[in-house]
């Protein structure tokens, strides 16, 4: 079979050419169209339940609501794990389903179990709502909203209303979670001493504002041949709307709310607080869609905050301090100038043992052709463009070299040998299928050394299975290009006339030290044993000595420092605490930024304590 594929490729020899150019193009035009990302994700599927009952102790959210989801959670199907957190007024509970399960199927059984425990809850609690369909490595973009002196009021109400809604619609964005400020409130004070005189109860006022602050319909009146409908206009827009609704009456007077209360505009009572280089603000959190494209998604979120600016007012800014695409992109552009720098290595050392500047060059087309070709099948198999990926890439560039060394010296040596004894061509083939099935036999070897890592499973198989792929997808496109397209360039390009026998110094050199060592150490045979072996006890004994750690630390740019204070301090000198924190932070050179959040936000999964993220100068020697 690998004679026929050799004779078939020499035979149809433009065919070949051409096939190899579009498997080429068709492989830059995946690389840039491929997800790109620092690492796989690495996590099972998770399904976050929240709930909220405001005001409730966290000892009474942990028994009353937390733990009865646990129990109900624990006995559903593919579920490996449940576990909560429980804060005041809040309940945060993870299902952990096995690895490979639909998320959508995952969050349909907690659906449907959730269904069964609703009814149970204690009073005040809100409907168990589904966390985003997210991830622990989907917070891709964060910044902070804000303004000079503009109320914490304000700068929510634009997070809110303005900034949240639209982002949420921006393709690749799962979820928008805003923290920090005050939810904007037309709060009602009671004069209790109006209520006893006008004998009305605060029930009766409550009522009257829920029953007014709606719009309804009055029917259809028929006005010739077109239909007129009747709209009831009666949603409360204005503090005036408010203080205008009429609550009774007494004597046939009616009795307004402004006759018994002091309508204001206020913040809602809140449990959370954020700032930016030590002053109130918005703390914007962008995740991505599970299993999105981090890139594309941070583009668009770019591109929406760029359009969303131009609405706001004048004094209200956006300050973006966390954007993931800069490491990923950083730590990618590493990689690739490392692939870069090991190719050209590679041919030179081709250069300088072949010693033919054609044989050499035919020979390192093979580096690029099967990078393209294994880019080409990383997509079609789904696998993401990741530094595992990339890193398996640039451990095949060494072996995608040897065979095709082999390949075009081997032809070089027939048809300098036997130079006019045949047609080139048929030279050629004989030569190629010398060595065919030895370079298929030994590319196949290599290929099956990877295959137990394609099989591993949990985290483990979502770290390596990329690495796995790539290195043997490009050992297999190697193995193609070397059975075809070497040959066939091999046919075109090494003619008679440059089939010249020249010395190669650099062999020659390196074949007379290699003799005389060779020598030596077979006449020292005891020794050279001896220092091996004490060379593989040195190094078992040195691997137990090894740091470990499963991925390696990645430079961000910046830091994330978390406080933890009482459970029962309050959310005030939480705040002050805080401050403190981060004046003593931006009195360092090196920190170009520093934003702070304290508290849980509003139906969020998220809980957190004091909890402040460094931006820092990157400092260049």
């Amino acid at each position: 079979m690998i004679d026929r594929i050799i004779d078939y490729a020499l035979k149809h020899r433009l065919l070949t050419i051409l096939l190899v150019v579009l498997v080429s193009i068709l492989g830059i035009i995946v690389y840039l169209q491929m997800p790109k990302d620092i690492y796989p994700d690495l996590n099972a599927p998770l399904v976050k339940i929240i709930t909220e009952n405001p005001g409730m102790a966290a000892e009474d959210v942990e028994r009353l609501i937390s733990f009865p989801l646990e129990s109900l959670l624990n006995g559903a199907p593919h579920v490996t794990r449940v576990r909560s957190e429980s804060t005041t007024g809040d309940s945060v509970v993870t299902v952990e389903f096995e690895w490979g399960m639909d998320i959508y199927l995952a969050r349909q059984i907690v659906s449907s179990k959730l269904e069964l425990i609703t009814g149970r809850l204690p009073l005040g609690t809100t409907q168990p709502i589904l966390g985003p369909v997210s991830s622990r490595m989907g917070e891709i973009f964060e910044f902070a909203v804000v303004g000079e002196e503009t109320s914490p009021i304000e700068l929510r109400s634009v997070a809110d209303w303005t900034i949240r809604y639209r982002l949420q619609g921006v393709r690749g964005v799962s979820f928008v979670i805003n923290l920090g400020g005050f939810v904007k409130q037309f709060q009602v004070y009671i004069k209790p001493e109006m209520l006893k005189n006008y004998d009305i109860t605060i029930n009766e006022v409550k009522e009257a504002l829920e029953n007014s602050n709606r719009n309804f319909s009055g029917g259809i009146i028929l006005k010739g041949s077109q239909e007129v409908l009747i709209k009831g206009m009666g949603r409360i827009e204005t503090i005036e709307h408010i203080k205008n609704t009429v609550i009774t009456s007494r004597n046939n007077v009616p009795v307004y709310v402004k006759d018994v209360a002091e309508v204001k505009i206020g913040g809602k009572f809140r449990r959370d607080a954020a700032s930016h280089n030590a002053k109130e603000a918005v703390y914007v959190t962008v995740e991505k869609q599970y299993g999105g494209d981090t890139l594309a998604a941070i583009r668009n979120i770019k591109n929406a905050l760029t359009q969303i600016a131009k609405d706001l007012p004048e004094n209200i800014n956006i300050k973006p301090f966390y954007d993931q695409s800069i490491l990923i992109l950083k730590s990618l552009k590493h990689v690739e100038v490392s692939i870069f720098e090991g190719a050209i290595l590679i041919i030179l050392v081709m250069v300088f043992f072949m010693w033919n500047l054609r044989s050499s060059f035919i020979a390192s087309l093979t580096i690029p052709f099967s990078i393209l070709i294994a880019l080409v099948l990383m997509d079609i198999f789904g696998i993401g463009l990741t530094v595992m990926a990339i890193g398996g890439l640039a451990i095949g560039i060494g072996k995608v070299a040897n065979g095709s060394i082999i390949m075009v010296e081997n032809i070089f040596r027939v048809l300098k040998e036997k130079k006019g004894q045949a047609s080139t061509l048929e030279l050629t083939s004989e030569a190629a299928r010398d060595v065919g099935k030895h370079l298929f036999s030994a590319n196949l070897i290599i290929i099956l050394v990877f295959l137990p890592l394609l099989t591993l499973k949990g985290i483990e198989g979502a770290m390596f299975r990329p690495t796995a792929f790539a290195v043997a997808a490009a050992l297999f496109g190697s193995l193609i290009l070397n059975l075809t397209l070497k040959p066939v360039l091999c046919s075109v390009f090494l003619k008679e006339k440059h089939l010249k026998d020249r010395k190669n110094p650099v062999i020659e050199f390196l074949t007379k030290k290699y003799r005389s060592i060779l020598t030596k150490s077979l006449d020292h045979k005891k020794f050279i044993i001896a220092v091996f072996v004490i060379l593989i006890i040195g190094a078992g004994i040195s691997y137990t000595f090894l740091g470990k750690e499963f991925v390696p630390p990645l430079d961000e740019g910046a830091i994330m420092a978390s406080t933890v204070m009482l459970p029962e301090t309050s959310l005030e000198e939480s705040i002050k605490m805080g401050t403190r924190i981060e004046k003593i932070f931006l009195s360092f050179p090196e920190v170009i930024s520093v934003s702070r959040t304290t508290g849980t936000a509003e139906a969020s999964a998220m809980t957190f304590l004091i909890s402040s993220i460094l931006s820092l100068r990157v400092c260049k020697s």
